[in-house]
């Protein structure tokens, strides 16, 4: 773990959590945190009966079969995304499977587990890229590159699971040019944009020789969503350069004790890079996120979102839940946005944040941003003066665990559009910010002695817990 539990200040008042323990220390929210991710990737699938037919997939089965039970099962991601599904029909996965590539979700169908064992995982990563003979030595010392072609930008390079990864190198950030040349640290990769190969700087030899797993997050989304009323429950979904599930305005989508990790980073346009772990973009109604393990994304872990500046077209994002989540090391734990200058009837209505734990923002492979920015909940911009017009919207019982630069950013142009906010749990570095709620607001609030009685003299937070991280 990055941070060690050293005894730590309580200001505020004590309040009890949901399962009556009350946080008083870092080490409270360590062992909440590791039950809370105990539980999630040990969840049992919750799909209840299925409406209609429930198929079988697993990796040794054949897309030649009928997939209506575990003997039959069909085998791959194509043959499930083509599949002529029925609204009702039921997908389980094999637990202890992995696919790679990507699911295309259609309307009405659940998409879980099966069996006995770990989550299925379904990966970006199109295989395994740890190949000695694939990866070529160039005239530049200590750069190599992979002998292939990736039209797909590549966001990150991981390796072993997750024990290093790379530094993207983009053209127009800090002075590179895309001369392999200027790769001069271990690890710094470049997705070379006119041949189209990735090149690393591997100081130790061989990349193949150094690490038995490889995996290449390239651009795409993993899982996209077709249709409303879309149940995904119970799947690991890793390795992909875009997002983990990936919308457009949908009603009805559920994602529910799942994992995400290392998403994002490819780039989408000029210097900005995606991605979220899983995003709505555009309107949205009973939209649920719950009990899911998000970690190691580049931009949010949860987020709904949508602007506009030119269209005068009504957006509803309504009856919107994030709950019992664990988010670490993203660059934004939860962002939300509706921005629609031109449009008078926007809303985001009965929107709630409740019960989550997120930790360590900025700290994971999102910090090579050139915008180094990080926080929780990103919902507002330092003297912006954006629209997010909201109504029944509240952000309680969840424990905010340090980020490298600010804990909250939320604004309105209303009071009356801020979320009501108690019980939260607030830890932070005293030589670091707070950040800031309201509307038009024009500062941070820094991390210090008085930041309770501060949050509750602005009505931040009826009910804060303030924990010093120093």
């Amino acid at each position: 773990m990055l941070f060690s539990c050293n005894k730590n200040e309580l200001s505020g008042e004590e309040k009890a959590d949901p399962d009556g323990e009350v946080i008083r220390t870092l080490s409270d929210v360590n062992v909440k945190a590791d039950a809370l991710k105990a539980e999630i990737l040990n969840s049992d699938s919750k799909t209840g009966v299925a409406a209609g037919t429930i198929y079988y997939i697993s990796n040794g089965g054949n897309d030649l079969n009928n997939g209506k039970s575990s003997k039959t099962a069909w085998a791959t991601l194509l043959k499930v995304s083509h599949a002529d599904l029925k609204s009702g029909d039921m997908v389980l996965f094999e637990r202890g499977g992995t696919w790679r590539g990507s699911l295309t979700t259609k309307e009405g169908i659940t998409y879980s587990a099966y069996g006995k064992g770990d989550k299925p995982k379904i990966i970006g990563s199109p295989q395994n890229y740890s190949i000695r003979n694939k990866w070529k030595a160039t005239g530049t010392s200590n750069v190599y590159v992979y002998d292939q072609v990736f039209s797909n930008d590549a966001g990150v390079l991981v390796f072993n699971q997750g024990e290093s990864y790379t530094y993207k190198k983009v053209v127009g950030i800090d002075g590179f040019s895309g001369d392999i040349g200027q790769l001069t640290n271990d690890l710094e990769m470049y997705h070379s944009i006119s041949d189209k190969k990735i090149y690393l700087h591997s100081y130790k030899g061989n990349p193949a020789d150094r690490f038995s797993s490889i995996e290449f997050c390239l651009k795409e989304n993993i899982i996209k969503i077709g249709g409303d009323n879309v149940t995904i429950d119970n799947i690991c979904v890793k390795y992909g350069g875009a997002h983990g599930i990936g919308s457009s305005s949908r009603n009805g989508l559920k994602v529910t004790n799942c994992e995400f990790g290392w998403i994002g980073g490819s780039i989408q346009r000029e210097t900005t890079r995606y991605g979220n772990a899983v995003e709505i973009y555009g309107a949205c109604k009973d939209y649920i996120v719950d009990h899911c393990y998000i970690y190691q994304i580049y931009d949010a872990g949860i987020t709904h979102q949508y602007k506009n500046y030119t269209s005068s077209e009504t957006v509803i994002m309504e009856n919107v839940t994030y709950s019992n989540n664990l988010i670490e090391y993203c660059s934004y734990s939860i962002e939300y946005f509706l921005d629609q200058p031109l449009s008078e009837k926007d809303v985001m209505k009965n929107i709630s944040f409740k019960n989550n734990i997120c930790r360590f923002a900025g700290y994971g492979f999102g910090w090579q941003r050139p915008n180094k920015v990080a926080r929780h909940i990103q919902g507002g911009w330092l003297g912006g003066k954006r629209k997010y017009p909201a109504e029944n919207f509240s952000i309680e019982g969840n424990i905010f665990d340090r980020s490298i630069d600010i804990l909250l950013s939320i604004s309105a142009l209303k009071e009356e559009h801020l979320p009501k906010m108690k019980n939260n749990v607030y830890i932070q570095s005293s030589n670091k910010n707070f950040g800031m709620v309201g509307v038009e607001y024009k500062q941070y609030y820094p991390f210090n002695q008085g930041i309770g009685e501060l949050i509750k003299q602005k009505r931040i937070d009826e009910s804060p817990i303030i924990i010093f991280a120093d």
